[in-house]
């Protein structure tokens, strides 16, 4: 039993070795949500209506910070 399973093992190394690289190589070749794409029927009436999101916003020492006032406040 010992001897079987000692000649079986390269083999799957191998095997296990060739499927991580199909996998490396064919896996994700873009991305699943593009950043210009929207991603519901519903943002896209909201960015008809009101325009884009402003997600980022720069704070007093002008580094970038999100928006939470301008996304999440009452839209006019």
């Amino acid at each position: 039993m010992g001897k079987l399973f000692m000649n079986r093992t390269p083999r799957h190394i191998v095997f296990l070795v060739f499927l991580g690289f199909v996998f490396l190589t064919c896996g994700c070749r873009r991305t699943l949500f593009p950043k210009n794409d929207q991603r519901s029927q519903f943002e896209a009436y909201n960015t008809m209506r009101y325009g884009p999101q402003i997600t980022e916003q720069k704070d007093a020492f002008g580094l970038p910070e999100p928006a939470l006032r301008a996304r999440l406040g009452k839209k006019e």
